[in-house]
């Protein structure tokens, strides 16, 4: 690990904690360019079926956007906030390597567990701090287990799905955000907020 790559990874950090808009001061600060895996996702087309906004790079940079938005409106402290923008931007880290065009279609299967393995890595290039790492990390992996299930999923699904984040120190909460940012950042193709029902069937666990 170089000096200079610490560099990066305080940046990076300092962007997801402070700045009003990440996507400009990612791009000011040259972080994107800085940042290979970053970098990738502009290189790396989606399906215009389900993404109309642009490429993974435009997506992510939109989600991180609207992470902060929420952080503002509702006030979250700086450590929250810099879990939420750094989940939105990283969510699809995966998506480079497993995306692939079959039949005229653009897929990329398996993108969320390969994704929560190349942060996990990019996390230690950059010292970035483990517990920040570890969370994001658990939210990267898991931010397509929605998709799992059709109308609520059963309370042994939430229940684990719970655990799981709990043990990487995050929450159902702050995994029901970045779902909420992820399906918001699609332009045309937005979705309603996905982590709806399993936050229904949380609060009746309760």
């Amino acid at each position: 690990m170089t000096q200079d790559q610490r560099k990066v990874g305080a940046a990076l950090l300092e962007v997801a904690r402070h700045a009003d808009v990440p996507s400009q001061a990612l791009d000011d600060d040259g972080l994107i360019d800085a940042i290979p895996e970053l970098t990738a996702l502009g290189e790396t087309p989606q399906d215009r079926r389900w993404h109309p906004e642009g490429d993974v790079l435009v997506h992510s940079l939109w989600a991180a956007d609207l992470a902060a938005s929420h952080a503002l409106e509702y006030d979250l402290d700086g450590e929250r906030r810099e879990l939420l923008v750094m989940a939105s931007l990283f969510h699809d880290v995966g998506k480079p390597q497993t995306t692939r065009r079959l039949n005229g279609r653009i897929s990329s299967h398996g993108h969320a567990e390969r994704g929560g393995e190349i942060f996990r890595a990019t996390g230690r290039r950059l010292a970035l701090p483990r517990p920040l790492v570890d969370a994001v990390v658990a939210i990267v992996e898991t931010h397509m287990a929605h998709l799992s299930v059709h109308g609520d999923p059963s309370p042994r699904a939430v229940r684990r799905l719970q655990h799981r984040l709990a043990a990487a120190g995050t929450s159902l909460d702050d995994w029901g955000i970045v779902v909420r940012c992820d399906g918001e950042a699609r332009g045309p193709a937005a979705r309603p907020d996905a982590s709806v029902p399993w936050r229904r069937v949380a609060a009746r666990l309760q």
